[in-house]
């Protein structure tokens, strides 16, 4: 099994892919492929994809949240593809930022999964709304069921939805992560991690009750404090994995601070970036 990063913040030195402010992974399992996100836009999700040919033989699309820097290449997909569609039921509810005191909508674009007739009709059968913990191929699942264990990964409280024509805090009860079992232990995908990616390893590894061989993705610890990054780091060596290979959110002075711990560990998550599984 490889798993291939489309879409980051930042790609290969001189590699043919493009980078944007967004998150996409591809997983080939044998005859079949599970893409992990969209990115932000169509276009990037296009080109990067066809320097992999990811659209032939792709199965499943799982959305880990409804945010559009996760979910905005799906007209893509839908264009070149007719695999499954997961997301959780509330990730459909309109997201927002606050941004100098503007509500700025940041959620699934229309256009994303329905901009004509034909996309309607061809996504509809193919939507699967989740919310619970469900296999979608042999040691491949999808997993919603996010706890908090700790008081250092507080929710943003930057982010909304709209619900009744009323703005809420958001609390993500959206978020998937996707969860690969190998020989090696288990390896988790995540989309942003606004639950705190220690939350999503710790309920990951209490649900399967195995050993974390990698841990992949964004950890939204771009606006995190040093007591929040230092705490997290310290909660992630319990686990002992083999490798942390972060990205998208995490920030800088995060990736620096992972980096001087984790050694060898640890890698930069980038578009174009392909990683081999036990």
């Amino acid at each position: 099994m490889k798993l291939i990063c489309v879409n980051d913040n930042t790609a290969k030195f001189s590699s043919e892919f493009y980078a944007e402010h967004g998150l996409s992974i591809l997983i080939e399992n044998g005859d079949s492929k599970v893409l992990f996100d969209t990115g932000k836009t169509p276009e990037v999700l296009k080109h990067n994809m066809e320097q992999l040919n990811g659209f032939k033989n792709l199965k499943h699309v799982v959305l880990s949240h409804g945010h559009e820097d996760h979910t905005g290449g799906l007209s893509q997909v839908l264009n070149n593809s007719s695999p499954n569609i997961y997301l959780h039921k509330r990730a459909i509810l309109p997201k927002y930022i606050m941004r100098n005191d503007n509500m700025e909508f940041i959620g699934i674009s229309k256009i994303s999964y329905a901009d004509t007739k034909d996309k309607e009709k061809k996504l509809q059968p193919k939507l699967k709304l989740i919310s619970k913990t469900i296999e979608i191929e042999p040691n491949i699942f999808i997993f919603a069921e996010i706890s908090f264990f700790n008081d250092f990964e507080e929710l943003d409280p930057s982010f909304f939805i709209e619900k009744n024509d009323n703005f809420l805090h958001d609390n993500f009860e959206d978020e998937l992560v996707l969860v690969i079992k190998t020989q090696e232990g288990l390896v988790i995908l995540s989309g942003c991690g606004h639950k705190g990616i220690v939350n999503t390893v710790s309920s990951v590894a209490k649900y399967f009750n195995e050993n974390v061989y990698a841990v992949i993705g964004g950890t939204h610890l771009i606006t995190a404090n040093e007591d929040r990054i230092e705490s997290t780091i310290s909660e992630l060596v319990k686990f002992d994995p083999k490798y942390l290979i972060f990205g998208h959110c995490t920030g800088f002075d995060a990736l620096c601070k992972f980096k001087n711990r984790f050694k060898n560990k640890f890698q930069i998550l980038e578009s174009g970036k392909e990683i081999i599984l036990p």
